[in-house]
Formats: C-alpha cells, structure tokens, sequence
C-alpha cells in the first residue's frame, strides 16, 4: 500500500541527500570552460585522481563550510482599481561563492586580500629571495591597492559515498568588497581569512547558463 506523504525521490536515492565538506577550485580566465567534472578534476585511476586539471588549482582547506547564496530582487507592478500587485518582473540576479581560508599561507592572502597574481596562470605572484646559508630564503607578496579585480572561474565540488561527484561551475568571479582581517592571539581559533567571490552573469551566453552550471556524474538512474 502506498503512503500518503512523498518526495520527489526515493529516501535512499543518495545523490538527493548532500551533506558533507566541499572543494573549492578556481582557474584564470584563459582556462576553457569546462565541459564537464572531467575538465575539472582528474577523473583517471592513479596517484593523480582528483588532482585538479591543468589551469586549475585549489583554494585550500577552509573553516565553517563553503558557501553559495542566490538572490534577486523584482519590480511590481498594479493599476488603480486592484489593491494588489498584478504582475512581478526580476530586475536583477545575485549569485556568490563564500567560505573561510584556514591556511593562513601566503597564497590565502593573495586570494583573500586581492594581492598581485600572475597574469597567465592566476596563481600567487610570490617572489622568493635565494640566500646563502645560514641565510634563510625569503617568500615575499606585494600590499597593494589595485585598481580592478581578477577575474576568475571557480567551482565547488562535492563527492557522494558512491564516489561521485557535483559541481557547481561559475564562468566568471571577482573578490567580493568585505573587511577582511585576522587576530594573533595566544588562545583560540587558528587564522583564517573570510573569502567571497561574487558571480558574474556573462551576456553571450544563453539566459539559462549566463552564471555557470551544476554538473552531476549519474551512477543510477535519475529518477528511481
């Protein structure tokens, strides 16, 4: 006999329950868009499994999860003899990828503070200073003040229990205006640095795909 309450899935189909650490990955714009989870993470048996694809590369661990936020706003719309609105129209989309960095390395700084990075790769412009010993090499970045912000793909990623994976894709990010700081403390949290990247919708693309897309690896039928 049937019950009465129902989902849209069954209760054991697995790829409906999320719950679980993400990843978050990120690539210049020169990088190709990715076609699928394959052109994002090495999807081939070995010691390279799950290595980002070249171009790509990771944020590093975070703190309290990763985070992504979709919201718009509308315009209403009445006429005189009707005490209500009689049709609602979106004005503007939001979408935006968010989490904590908790390597507090030179590399999360440049990520959360918008330092320098090279221009091809996207990665860290981190010069290193060869010393002679007992000299000790020395790792520097630039404070600067920029006057745009990068832009960049990202992507997080989640695995199942099945091993499979889903990825939320986004064509084009920029760092996100926030307070970005850190306290050095003798009791506590290790550091880490807030990190939002606002998603941009790209205007060549179709309408349903102007922010990016979910990609989902299939190991059983869509709908059990």
């Amino acid at each position: 006999m049937g019950t009465f309450f129902r989902g849209r899935h069954a209760l054991s189909y697995e790829p409906a329950f999320v719950q679980g650490a993400g990843r978050l990955l990120l690539a210049p714009m020169s990088v190709d868009e990715p076609a699928g989870p394959d052109d994002i993470l090495v999807s081939t048996a070995g010691a390279t499994l799950y290595d980002p694809v070249t171009g790509w590369y990771d944020a590093g661990y975070t703190k309290t999860g990763i985070n992504i936020t979709r919201n718009n706003a509308e315009e209403e719309f009445d006429v005189d003899q009707i005490r209500g609105a009689i049709r609602r129209r979106p004005t503007t989309w939001e979408m935006s990828v968010g989490t904590q960095l908790a390597e507090a390395s030179l590399e999360s700084f440049q990520l959360g503070w918008e330092l320098a990075s090279d221009p091809v790769t996207g990665l860290p412009d981190i010069t290193t200073d060869v010393n002679t010993a007992p000299a000790l090499d020395v790792r520097s970045i630039g404070l600067g003040a920029p006057p745009a912000y990068e832009e960049r793909r990202a992507a997080v990623a989640f695995q199942f229990p099945d091993q499979t994976l889903r990825i939320w894709y986004f064509h084009q990010t920029t760092h996100a205006p926030q307070e970005v700081g850190f306290t050095l403390n003798k009791t506590g949290e290790q550091v880490s640095l807030p990190l939002r990247l606002n998603c941009q919708a790209v205007g060549d693309k179709p309408v349903a795909e102007q922010f990016g897309f979910v990609f989902e690896q299939v190991a059983e039928p869509a709908t059990p």
